[in-house]
């Protein structure tokens, strides 16, 4: 528990709404009644804010379980506050050049829970569009983006984050079995990117490498994305410029490799 029993029953509306909002977005999703029991709050005064919130959209509540999660009002608003950061500044001209160098889409993505949020996107003259736009939500295991990021965690953070997901199954090429996708985020994690085989979207194929920050930490994703026909025979030489480009973005925002890594 982040406070004492009884610390937000003294405290006004807006001071127990934003605890209860850090609340499910430390636990990802959860039940109104456990906030409550979590926070010392009274079972009545979390289902007034919980209801207050998710018809204002910063929350949404899964439709089989009832329990909550951050909704689509606090994705975009991360999405703007990215404007502000280094991240956002500085991922447009590396967007923009591995685009030119590829020939197709890029796309960059940051967590948020147990998904990748799209925050920015650059597209060669010949790409072809594709249905993903900014602000929009897909599952990490499933995504090139996702993987990437998974696979730079550590070892205990990515078992412990995989075993909490729900893997479902969006197309013929999904992997669902957690052993198998364990063994490929360690390859992804070797060969420093991973692949999205059409396991997301129909027709798709996507290349991402992870980027990290001055700790080291990963905290975003750049992937190459197009008509999986004609990515999946570049993936080579396409995940050579994602990883060659996530790298120097990498650096520009403080993180240096380790000597041999």
């Amino acid at each position: 528990m982040d406070c004492e029993h009884g610390t937000f029953e003294r405290s006004g509306t807006l001071e127990r709404g934003l605890a209860v909002l850090r609340h499910v977005g430390l636990k990802q999703e959860i039940s109104t009644n456990a906030i409550a029991t979590q926070l010392g709050l009274s079972r009545s005064a979390v289902y007034r804010i919980v209801n207050t919130l998710k018809q204002l959209d910063y929350l949404e509540a899964d439709h089989v379980t009832g329990r909550v999660r951050l909704g689509t009002r606090l994705v975009e608003l991360g999405v703007r506050a990215m404007s502000s950061s280094d991240l956002h500044r500085a991922a447009p001209r590396f967007l923009a050049a591995l685009a030119e160098k590829s020939g197709e889409t890029t796309y960059l993505a940051v967590p948020d829970g147990n998904a990748m949020v799209y925050v920015a996107t650059e597209q060669s003259a010949g790409a072809v569009t594709l249905k993903c736009r900014l602000g929009a939500r897909r599952p990490q295991y499933a995504t090139s983006l996702g993987k990437a990021y998974l696979s730079a965690l550590s070892e205990v953070d990515r078992v412990e984050r995989l075993r909490r997901m729900k893997l479902d199954r969006l197309t013929g090429n999904t992997i669902v079995e957690l052993p198998r996708l364990l063994d490929e985020l360690v390859t992804a994690r070797r060969q420093g990117w991973a692949l999205d085989d059409v396991e997301n979207e129909p027709g798709v194929g996507c290349v991402a490498a992870p980027i990290r920050d001055r700790s080291g930490a990963p905290v975003a994703a750049m992937s190459v994305a197009g008509p999986a026909e004609r990515v999946l025979p570049r993936r080579g030489e396409l995940a050579g410029l994602v990883v060659a480009t996530a790298a120097a973005l990498s650096r520009r925002l403080g993180h240096v490799p380790a000597q041999g890594a």
